[in-house]
């Protein structure tokens, strides 16, 4: 394997994944291609066994395995980690992503997703169906979001919230983030920013192929970890992801106006259901006060929307607590 021009870059983000990572780091080895590839692995000063886990990886594939090895948590301190540790050192003309506590299980994944960008200059990124399973290996359904090879909608992406595409399943060029904006970066859903962007770079191709596994509950994931974060710091962020909306809708001249106002509308009901069910009038009043700027601009009849739509899913949620 050439040790110094990698066609790929595996990043991975790794902490506290040691029940996971040796699982993630076999999928990355085990992939045959005909080109070298590299594995920049960023372990998140993990507290058990992880990064030692890595360290022997490393030292099995020095050429290879190329960690960052953090003594301080970078994600607490809000640094965007991807783009400052991974993306920055990358020598691949390809980044793929897997985080380390989900992993590959198609031993063709690299080269299949290569050649077809290789071939299409058109496609900015492609990505393929996962498995989704519990911490103990039960399967809890897929990610198939269409039923043949095809390239996706930006529609569906931006509605999608980020959770369209698997993370163990992106591959994308690496210039095509060479100049990635600031509102992107700021956005706490790395996933739905960079996923957004590569459709305005250019199209985003699917594989009806599953090739990953994605697990749910891991303790300490994006998932886990944002709904125990204070309610309005989760403001906050949610502020942050309408601004990287703004940010998408003006790259793409305002050809998506429609679909973003709905998403965010969508986004407003639910941050307002769940404040109406935090029973408690400053939460209510955080939300709207947040999201005036976007619900003072909106039609009367969307405003009603909200509101009706909110309570009525406040009432569904008390009505699923107390009755079923």
């Amino acid at each position: 394997m050439n040790k110094q021009n990698p066609l790929v870059s595996i990043c991975s983000l790794a902490y506290n994944h040691e029940p996971f990572i040796r699982q993630c780091l076999d999928g990355f080895m085990m992939q045959n291609t005909n080109f070298p590839f590299e594995v920049l692995i960023h372990d998140d000063a993990s507290t058990d066994g992880t990064a030692d886990i890595i360290r022997e990886y490393e030292a099995k594939y020095p050429d290879i395995i190329k960690p960052i090895y953090q003594t301080e948590n970078q994600y607490s301190k809000g640094c965007d980690i991807c783009s400052n540790y991974l993306f920055s050192r990358a020598k691949g003309k390809y980044i793929a992503l897997c985080e380390g506590d989900d992993y590959w299980t198609d031993p063709y994944k690299l080269q299949r997703q290569v050649d077809f960008l290789e071939a299409h200059e058109v496609a900015s990124m492609c990505f393929h169906d996962a498995k989704k399973i519990d911490l103990i290996g039960n399967k809890k359904g897929d990610f198939r979001r269409y039923n043949k090879d095809q390239y996706a909608s930006v529609e569906n992406l931006i509605v999608g919230g980020g959770g369209f595409c698997p993370t163990a399943s992106l591959v994308f060029r690496t210039q095509c983030i060479s100049d990635y904006p600031d509102f992107c970066k700021n956005c706490f859903v790395g996933d739905y920013p960079l996923q957004l962007y590569l459709s305005f770079k250019g199209k985003i191709y699917y594989f009806d192929n599953k090739m990953s596994i994605y697990r749910k509950g891991v303790p300490n994931s994006f998932t886990q970890t944002y709904s125990k974060i204070d309610y309005s710091i989760r403001i906050e962020k949610m502020i942050d992801t309408f601004k990287m909306l703004d940010g998408i809708n003006a790259l793409f001249n305002y050809k998506y106006s429609s679909v973003i106002l709905q998403h965010q509308i969508d986004i407003i009901i639910g941050n307002l259901a769940l404040a109406i069910n935090t029973l408690k009038y400053e939460n209510i009043i955080l939300v709207t006060r947040a999201f005036g700027k976007y619900i003072k601009n909106l039609k009367v009849r969307n405003r009603i929307k909200i509101v009706f739509a909110a309570i009525m899913h406040s009432i569904f949620k008390l009505f699923q607590k107390f009755f079923i």
